[in-house]
């Protein structure tokens, strides 16, 4: 068996090889096979996708002796194996994170003005280049602009962001994508198979999710499994090697706050803690189960997942509401977890919140109680909604024929729910309620204020009492010379008791009447002004 690490042995050496990159190798193809090349080229993306595979490639493009300039080099010349092997004399590869001062930047440019060596070009290849000072990057940026004819830069970055936008103006910018987990598995297989390694389907499923869009990562978690198991990839050695919880554990747990089996999840989760178990991870596990159990109702499509079975049997004890407040809980408790003591007491904290969090009531009958069960609140069957209908109008009904009867009494409190504007209040707070004939609601007003009466403000009032008792209610509204108790006297007596009750505690107030008596002052008459506190102020 050889020697070299799988990521290395089985680097792509051409674009067809390049796999989850359509879009930016199709781009590529098509400019080197019209001959529209770039003077710099960008590429962008998370670790493992392969920006400096692509690199490689296009610098083996724009150099084979044998097909020229075009996306199919040959590789077999000269310059497609020194390239391939790392011995091109002009493929000038650069880690920007180690060499970040701006001298290393120009005793790197100054070898540009001169022909290549070897090659047809000159390649500068310097990979996260974001690490490089600001005056790197100044210093970059004339060369960068306009190259000799001879040269090419390719740049590499996991983090676009911090790239200054004079230099990305200057790139051609392709941005790799993250590798799906299925194309991951499939080339993953693919190479296993003929490296001779004996592999689970199921090892494979759960190393391409954790390479998270990385190909370089699950060939060297690979890499690692087949040392452990001796040329054997099962899913017990991934969880042995990364400390993972087993899928059967974690299934477990869902089975058990499906069947609210307190007692057995405690249980559950202490055997776990002595065997080392990353209770963060879990409860990542359970947020994506969630997730997927989410999208199972919405879409009724389920996925090739090691969770089938809990999925489903969320989905059938779960409303999608409810799911929602497992998966919310969760989140929240993902958070959380950091600040707990530890992440084991976090974890069952988060456990113990996702099931109380449900409407579920305490069986306290003995038996129950040993087994450390919740038994879940059964509902009634629910009424039609047009029962609910009729049953909300004939309280509502009821309820406002009460008030109209006790308008009266109750002529302040309509006021303050009346949806009216402040001209149509000012009339409400100036008239009270004298009788009821029929539907007509007859009001007095005093001759003094008989000016806030209007057709514009009795229509509106008209209108608001109708809407709010749910009858066509018709107004009159009469001036009268007696002293009336209205609503608008009643705001201006309690007003100006607040004024004099304020006047006689700042009168009375120790530092006041030192301030008199040592200034020989006095308080300004009508100057004391009451403020409503609202909103919390």
């Amino acid at each position: 068996m050889s020697n070299i690490v799988l990521a290395t042995k089985w680097r792509p050496k051409l674009f067809s090889d390049l796999i989850g990159q359509d879009p930016v190798v199709t781009a590529l193809i098509n400019s080197l096979d019209n001959q529209r090349l770039h003077h710099s080229y960008l590429f962008t993306g998370t670790r493992g996708v392969g920006k400096t595979t692509l690199a490689r490639i296009l610098a083996k493009c724009l150099n084979c002796e044998t097909n020229g300039v075009s996306s199919k080099p040959c590789g077999k010349c000269a310059s497609c194996l020194a390239i391939d092997a790392g011995q091109f004399v002009d493929l000038y590869e650069v880690d920007a994170a180690s060499r970040t001062k701006v001298e290393d930047t120009r005793e790197l440019l100054e070898n540009v003005q001169y022909l290549p060596t070897q090659g047809r070009f000159k390649i500068y290849l310097i990979d996260e280049v974001h690490m490089l000072s600001t005056h790197s990057f100044n210093a970059l940026l004339k060369t960068l602009e306009e190259p000799p004819e001879h040269v090419k830069f390719i740049l590499a970055t996991t983090d676009p962001q911090k790239i200054p936008s004079t230099i990305l103006s200057r790139c051609l910018h392709f941005s790799l994508n993250r590798i799906s987990a299925e194309v991951i598995r499939n080339q993953l297989e693919k190479v296993l198979t003929n490296e001779n390694i004996n592999f689970e389907e199921n090892a494979t499923k759960n190393i391409s999710k954790i390479a998270d869009g990385s190909m370089r990562d699950a060939l060297s978690i690979s890499e690692q499994c087949i040392s452990h198991g001796d040329n054997k990839i099962t899913y017990n050695n991934i969880c042995k090697i990364l400390c993972l919880m087993p899928a059967e554990n974690i299934n477990e747990i869902v089975n058990l706050i499906v069947n609210n089996d307190v007692k057995k999840l405690m249980d559950l989760i202490e055997q776990m803690y002595f065997q080392t178990a990353d209770f963060k991870y879990i409860l990542e596990e359970l947020i994506s189960i969630f997730h997927q159990t989410a999208m199972f109702k919405v879409t009724n499509k389920l996925n090739d997942s090691i969770y089938d079975t809990s999925i489903k049997s969320l989905s059938e004890k779960y409303s999608e509401e409810e799911i929602q407040v497992l998966y919310q809980t969760g989140v929240a408790n993902l958070k959380d977890i950091e600040f707990a003591p530890d992440h084991k007491s976090g974890f069952e904290i988060a456990l113990i919140r996702m099931i109380l969090f449900m409407p579920f009531k305490i069986d306290t009958s003995e038996e129950n109680n040993n087994n450390g069960n919740l038994e879940k609140i059964s509902s009634k069957k629910k009424p039609s909604d047009q029962d609910l209908n009729q049953k909300s109008l004939q309280k509502k009904n009821n309820s406002k024929e009460k008030e109209v009867l006790s308008i009266e009494n109750n002529w302040e409190i309509i006021v303050k729910r009346l949806d009216i504007d402040s001209i149509t209040r000012n009339l409400a707070k100036n008239i009270i309620f004298d009788k009821k004939i029929d539907n007509t609601l007859h009001f007095l007003i005093g001759e003094d204020r008989a000016s806030v009466v209007t057709e514009k403000s009795k229509d509106k009032l008209k209108e608001a009492l109708t809407n709010y008792f749910g009858n066509d209610i018709k107004i009159f509204i009469e001036t009268s010379n007696n002293d009336l108790s209205t609503l608008h006297k009643k705001d201006e007596e309690d007003y100006n008791n607040k004024i004099s009750n304020a006047d006689k505690i700042i009168n009375n107030d120790d530092f006041i009447k030192t301030i008199k008596e040592k200034f020989d002052a006095t308080s300004v008459e009508n100057s004391v002004q009451i403020k409503d506190l609202t909103n919390g102020e």
